[in-house]
């Protein structure tokens, strides 16, 4: 009877190598993750700047570091953190780059140093590159924006200009440009639900005023950037902040939605009682018994300001027939407000404000989430039909008094 081989047996040298083994596993296994990172890169025009490095946090700007480029366009960052940041390399303060870092990343830039948004490559991130690509594009958006706004300012000064073609001509060019971007970031979050990026991007602007995105018309795609991020970042501070922001939108919207059901055509508008410019309170129900334009403007804003010759032009063939206009500024000085009244000539009819901008009584009250808006009243201060813009108007008054 032969001897088989018993493979169920370890001898004492196999035993110390798997002991080993498990030493080495458990090691490797329990050491800590990678909090090191690094923002490093190579910048055309290097001139000896300071470059700044910022934390991002949800409502404010945090230091962390600054160094000077090289002659040779070189610089380098080192830090620890321990979860996803989002961060600003910053020459200027207009003058920037949003990266969203993680632990353990390298990454890299090759930027001009003159133009960080505009003409950044970055690798080692992947959350950075959609972050830089979402920054690119709107930085092109935006001077497509500001070259427009300087042709329309060069244009008016000439004396041959047609103003209200070129006012119509503006509009149109500007709606263009700034749909073409809703629509670009839309097509950004439903391909990038789960990217931080697409954070930023619900909360990109055209200007201080405007945002990109509409909280109300939108709102679908900052609930579907919430419910994919707060699943994926539960503790992070960006994705708490948005998840309580959406939660209140979604409040918001509710009321706004029983409110807009009390201002549809054949309902009685709400009662303003506010101060004219010489401090005399006025009524908007004073005016029973004309037609009446309920307008909201601001001087501050161009398209506002676009709007009043068609309101001027209105007025003069109509006031006589039964027409007024009772205008309500969401101006924050008086100063800006009556300067905008003279400059557009708008003195001949009443208007009111309480200099609150957007926390003005009339905000809420006529669910106002962008100006121009107007409501068109009948003698009996019903509405008849709102957001009347452009010849729009005096079509509907035309229609209405002969």
């Amino acid at each position: 009877m032969g001897l088989q081989r018993n493979t169920n047996v370890f001898t004492p040298l196999t035993t110390l190598k798997f002991a080993l083994a498990l030493l080495i596993f458990s090691f490797f296994s329990c050491s800590e993750p990678d909090r090191n990172f690094t923002i490093r890169g190579n910048l055309e025009n290097a001139d000896g700047s300071k470059l700044l490095l910022y934390e991002m946090g949800t409502y404010e700007l945090i230091p962390l570091d600054s160094v000077m480029v090289g002659d040779n366009g070189e610089f380098s960052f080192q830090g620890e953190i321990d979860q996803v940041k989002f961060m600003s390399l910053r020459k200027t303060q207009i003058n920037y780059l949003t990266l969203i870092v993680s632990p353990g990343e390298d990454i890299e830039i090759k930027a001009d140093l003159n133009n960080l948004q505009g003409t950044a490559v970055i690798t080692g991130s992947a959350e950075s590159r959609l972050a830089a690509e979402l920054n690119s594009r709107m930085h092109s958006t935006l001077m497509s924006l500001d070259s427009l706004s300087r042709r329309y300012r060069n244009r008016l000064g000439q004396e041959d200009t047609d103003i209200d073609g070129l006012r119509n001509e503006t509009r149109e060019r500007y709606e263009e440009i700034t749909e073409e971007q809703r629509q670009f970031t839309i097509d950004f979050i439903n391909s990038n639900p789960g990217s931080l990026a697409s954070l930023m991007a619900l909360y990109q602007q055209t200007d201080p005023n405007n945002f990109v995105l509409s909280r109300e018309e939108d709102f679908k795609y900052y609930a579907l950037v919430d419910s994919v991020l707060i699943g994926k970042y539960p503790d992070l501070d960006y994705t708490l902040t948005l998840n309580e922001n959406v939660g209140e939108m979604k409040r918001q919207l509710g009321i706004r939605e029983q409110r807009e059901n009390l201002l549809i055509a054949g309902t009685e508008a709400p009662e303003i009682s506010l101060p004219t410019p010489q401090g005399d309170t006025v009524s908007l129900s004073s005016f029973r018994g004309n037609y009446i334009l309920l307008d909201f403007w601001a001087a501050w804003c161009g398209p506002c300001r676009e709007e009043n010759p068609y309101l001027v032009d209105s007025y003069n063939k109509y006031h006589h027939k039964g027409f007024d206009i009772y205008q309500v500024s969401l101006d924050r000085t008086r100063e800006a407000w009556i300067r905008g009244i003279e400059e557009d000539g708008l003195d001949q009819w009443t208007h009111v404000s309480d200099l609150q901008f957007w926390s003005s009584v009339v905000v809420p009250m006529f669910n106002i989430t962008g100006i121009p808006a107007n409501f068109l009243l009948d003698p009996e201060g019903r509405i008849v039909e709102r957001n009347l813009r452009g010849a729009a108007l005096g079509n509907k008054l035309e229609e209405l008094l002969n």
